[in-house]
């Protein structure tokens, strides 16, 4: 019963995961699974053989949401996007209030200010480069595959940081179009080569960046815990900013 109830807790993150707005890792937070699979990821050698049903079961769950899930998604996005962009940028609004518990009377000192500032300044100068633009064309270049690698390093803070939403850097970035479409599309061998050009470096990028970002995160939490709560309200604020933006200026189609 306990791995029946830890593999829906992995769907429901993994759902999650791919719904711009929605933060996997919150859910897993809520779930109270966040900190050991963190702990883990960030362990792997001493842990990992240990913990290795947890990981599958919690693995399994997650990976068949973003699968399955993305075809939904996919959909959403396609027959209804404005509609669904709100929906989305509504789940966002919604999210970043309770970030704001998690420094609940500490003091917004300059420090604290800037850690948000910068990351706010960061995304929006990210966005006005506009690395997606040529998407709706996208070829299988060397280029293309760097930042597919790229896109999957960014996604991997949205699956490892709470209150971060991968899927909306996605959006930002420009990839989510190309990405979500690979992966509804999996089982279609007829396009298999053009769905392992865009999957397997996003991957490769999403593997590297969540092992790396585990480290990191749990070392922040440990060291620089508002400071690091600050930057991830000024992701989630901007992010939010930048989608809806995003959502009332610009098309967005599925091919």
């Amino acid at each position: 019963m306990k791995d029946i109830k830890l593999f829906i807790q992995g769907f429901i993150i993994g759902i999650g995961k791919i719904i711009p707005g929605v933060s996997g890792a919150m859910f897993a937070m809520m779930f109270g699974v966040y900190e050991k699979a963190l702990d883990i990821i960030c362990n792997l050698k001493t842990k990992l053989f240990k913990n290795f049903k947890f990981m599958m079961i919690l693995g399994s769950g997650i990976l068949l949401a973003i699968i399955f899930g993305s075809n939904i998604i996919k959909s959403a996005l396609d027959k209804y996007y404005l509609q669904t962009m709100f929906l989305f940028v509504g789940m966002m609004t919604a999210g970043i209030k309770p970030l704001f518990k998690n420094v609940k009377g500490e003091k917004l000192t300059l420090k604290n200010f800037l850690c948000a500032g910068a990351i706010c300044i960061a995304l929006i100068v990210l966005d006005c480069v506009d690395l997606g633009a040529a998407e709706t064309t996208f070829e299988k270049t060397p280029i293309s595959a760097i930042m597919l690698f790229i896109s999957g390093f960014v996604d991997a803070m949205g699956t490892i940081v709470p209150g971060v939403c991968g899927t909306a850097l996605l959006m930002i970035l420009g990839y989510y179009n190309t990405v979500i479409h690979s992966l509804s599309d999996i089982f279609n061998f007829n396009n298999l080569a053009h769905n392992l050009f865009v999957l397997i470096p996003f991957s490769i990028g999403l593997i590297i960046g969540a092992l790396l970002v585990s480290k990191l995160i749990n070392y922040l939490f440990k060291n620089y815990r508002i400071q690091t709560y600050y930057t991830i309200i000024g992701f989630a604020i901007s992010s939010t900013i930048i989608l809806f933006i995003n959502a009332i200026t610009s098309s967005f189609t599925i091919q």
